[in-house]
């Protein structure tokens, strides 16, 4: 039976991985004090995803399969009432259904490829005790490229693509039962200095799918390390 303090550590393992040696340790909040949510779990300090929470008695010793949700994604409507950008700073553009359903393709993608690389989980599609329920949701999308090509030669310079927030939930497949619950924003743009670039969809496309990968392999290390501790 794990103490309490060994079953804080486990928890943070799973969305605080540190940066680097001289980062902070993930620390799990216990105690009178500790931010607590209204289904029960705990904040998560300095762990890499700007918010982290988990059940404080989290082991995922039993689960080696994964049920994946539909990846769900939300854009922020533009209100068509502000000054437009011309550099692309401010404009925000409406994804058609097509390209919705890309990005939850791409996304789905990632996540599969990290979870069953080294056939460490297996992806199924039905509940079950050794099932491991994952739900990923991309919302307040903002877009600042253009996603539709008028007539002509166009070029687009901006200095940002975008953001995305990502909200990734774990649950025992049976019980529904929440176990962890993270959240992250992001710009995908690999670029980070402040001057405008010309883009193009191949580049979007790219650096899009980098940032997808990011997370995906973030989940999987965390559920590596969480497993490796839980693990008698």
């Amino acid at each position: 039976m794990k103490s309490l303090v060994e079953k804080a550590t486990t928890a943070a393992i799973l969305v605080g991985l540190a940066g680097c040696a001289a980062t902070p340790p993930p620390t799990l909040q216990t105690g009178p004090n500790a931010e607590v949510t209204v289904d029960g779990l705990h904040r998560v300090d300095n762990s890499v995803m700007a918010l982290a929470y988990v059940k404080p008695d989290l082991n995922l010793e039993g689960y080696t399969k994964v049920m994946l949700d539909d990846v769900t994604v939300a854009y922020r409507k533009d209100p068509g009432n502000r000054q437009r950008d011309p550099y692309g700073t401010e404009q925000n553009f409406a994804l058609t259904p097509s390209q919705m359903d890309n990005l939850k393709s791409m996304f789905r993608e990632a996540i599969v490829t990290a979870l069953t690389r080294d056939n460490r989980y297996e992806i199924v599609d039905t509940p079950g005790p050794d099932v491991l329920r994952v739900s990923a949701e991309l919302v307040d999308l903002v877009v600042r490229v253009p996603t539709q090509r008028g007539a002509g030669r166009e070029r687009t310079y901006t200095r940002s693509y975008g953001e995305v927030t990502l909200i990734l939930e774990l649950r025992d497949s049976e019980s529904e039962e929440i176990l962890a619950r993270v959240a992250d924003r992001r710009d995908p743009t690999r670029n980070t200095d402040t001057r405008l670039a010309e883009v193009s969809p191949t580049f979007v496309r790219a650096d899009t799918r980098m940032l997808f990968e990011y997370w995906a392999n973030t989940l999987r290390q965390g559920l590596d390390r969480i497993r490796e501790v839980s693990l008698p």
